[in-house]
């Protein structure tokens, strides 16, 4: 089976996805949690079938069920989104959840999200910033944006200029436009740190 699933793997990674297909469904219909993702995936975005969200979110879920994170963290999406199902920011948290506990940083940011919005779960910016710092440290570039301004705004945590620049570098690094655009601001603006045009100038063209 392993064998199989490698052969499915290496044409889903070059496009080739009939062949992808061929071999994940029967290995989904046998109950393999990875291969019942990336077959949720192929009816997701309509590759080699004809897109259907309702399968997507079968497979996903019979692959979530199972503990696979990406799954979980896609069937949470589709739960907070309201794709195919009734949108219910919940039953989001807990997918969200179980992901996020597995070091999947999507749905870790996600979480972050939804306790600093209060949604489907009561606001907390305590934990809002440990599930955002959790993201970034693993190099999600959205994430460590956010928990730049995090550290700006002093939403569960002190307020730390220094340390909202280092995230925003971390993310501006990555080329995240939205990154590079703050750090041209603050330094235009001497916002945090020390004014300085050049650099202001530097991180705006980059943005």
């Amino acid at each position: 089976m392993e064998e199989k699933l490698n052969k499915a793997l290496d044409a889903f990674e070059k496009g080739d996805y009939p062949t992808s297909f061929e071999i994940f469904k029967p290995l989904a219909e046998q109950g393999n949690a990875k291969a019942q993702f990336h077959l949720g995936f192929l009816y997701r975005i309509g590759q080699a079938v004809n897109q259907d969200y309702q399968k997507a979110y079968d497979w996903y879920l019979l692959s979530a069920e199972q503990g696979y994170a990406e799954a979980q963290y896609k069937i949470g999406l589709m739960h907070y989104k309201g794709q195919v199902v009734t949108q219910d920011y919940q039953k989001a948290y807990h997918w969200y959840t179980l992901a996020a506990k597995q070091g999947d940083v999507k749905a870790q940011f996600n979480l972050g999200v939804l306790y600093r919005r209060g949604q489907g779960v009561d606001m907390d910016h305590g934990e809002a910033f440990h599930w955002f710092s959790l993201s970034a440290e693993r190099g999600y570039a959205i994430g460590q944006f956010t928990l730049g301004g995090v550290y700006e705004a002093g939403q569960g945590v002190g307020r730390d200029y220094e340390e909202a620049v280092k995230w925003l570098k971390l993310a501006g690094e990555q080329g995240y436009a939205d990154a590079q655009y703050k750090l041209g601001w603050m330094y235009y603006h001497g916002e945090g740190v020390t004014q300085d045009y050049q650099k202001a100038f530097q991180w705006y063209s980059l943005a």
